[in-house]
């Protein structure tokens, strides 16, 4: 989920509640709060306990929620966690700690403690090695799998070698039941299902949440066909970040995204944290014409029977 941020870069709780009722009412199976695209990173303790806790009241049940509380320390992420089990998190999410390059075996005393301190939730490895530095190695995300001190991953470094061999390695050693695999990624929703994912979890279902639980759910059934184009309407939101003409390449896609809940009236303001860079008027303008030739975000391909 992106995190809908007032004029002085808190948490629009109202507007990120109006948020979650979108992309539940559009068929998503769960919500993933202070991600990368939630701009945790940049986000006041404060306000990522305040986003989290709107978040899961705002779910109602209705959905699980998965909170990532990662942090530049293990102590750091213990104090999110904190706030995300006292909301009411159905599950924590940890990236392993950023600036410092940690080893593998700091990384699995850094679960270890997390898990230690909250046994009763299911704990998540967030991996994404190019925003944090450290990359999860097989050997050792399996040790962390077989022991139970983690019960899934999202992998966000888009390698689907590294991820199809972790797949394999967990289906060999009879773990998949009690670690789940997911993709974070925006264009192979429909891949993860050869490969061995049991979920998804794309940026790009911010603004296309049907089509993306669409092809998902397409490609469980078999129905390659209807999954592989609904994969290709989220592909199409995703090519909506090329109207930025400056600034990174992260700032394009949340600002894109933030930009085209705003057209739609889902949320107030498409500011982000800064020093990212918003869409320029000309960029939104730009943006707006091509938005017309998509589908609205709630809407499926197929028709409900």
């Amino acid at each position: 989920m992106v995190t809908p941020l007032a004029a002085d870069e808190s948490v629009d709780v109202a507007s990120l509640r109006r948020l979650v009722d979108f992309l539940i009412g559009a068929g998503v199976h769960g919500l993933w709060a202070m991600g990368t695209t939630g701009e945790f990173a940049a986000l006041p303790e404060s306000e990522r306990a305040r986003g989290v806790e709107a978040t899961v009241d705002q779910a109602g049940g209705r959905v699980p929620v998965i909170a990532n509380i990662g942090g530049s320390s293990t102590g750091l992420a213990l104090r999110h966690a904190r706030h995300a089990v006292e909301a009411g998190a159905d599950a924590l999410a940890a990236t392993p700690p950023h600036y410092y390059t940690n080893t593998m075996d700091e990384l699995a005393v850094h679960y270890r403690i997390i898990k230690d301190a909250f046994p009763d939730l299911p704990l998540l490895i967030y991996n994404i090695p190019q925003n944090v530095k450290a990359k999860m190695t097989v050997p050792a995300t399996l040790q962390l799998a077989r022991e139970g001190t983690v019960q899934g991953i999202k992998d966000s470094q888009n390698d689907l070698r590294w991820f199809r061999v972790l797949a394999q390695a967990v289906r060999a050693e009879g773990l998949e039941e009690q670690f789940r695999l997911f993709l974070g990624t925006r264009i192979l929703i429909d891949t993860g299902v050869i490969v061995g994912a049991h979920g998804a979890i794309p940026a790009t279902s911010n603004v296309a949440p049907a089509a993306a639980a669409e092809a998902w759910e397409a490609a469980i059934r078999g129905d390659f066909n209807l999954a592989v184009r609904a994969q290709e309407v989220v592909m199409r939101f995703e090519e909506l970040s090329d109207v930025a003409r400056a600034g990174s390449a992260e700032a394009a896609g949340f600002a894109s995204m933030k930009t085209i809940l705003r057209e739609w009236g889902i949320i107030d303001d498409a500011r982000l944290t800064r020093p990212l860079r918003c869409l320029s008027e000309d960029e939104t303008l730009e943006l707006r014409r091509r938005l017309q030739d998509l589908p609205h975000g709630a809407h499926r391909l197929a028709v409900a029977a």
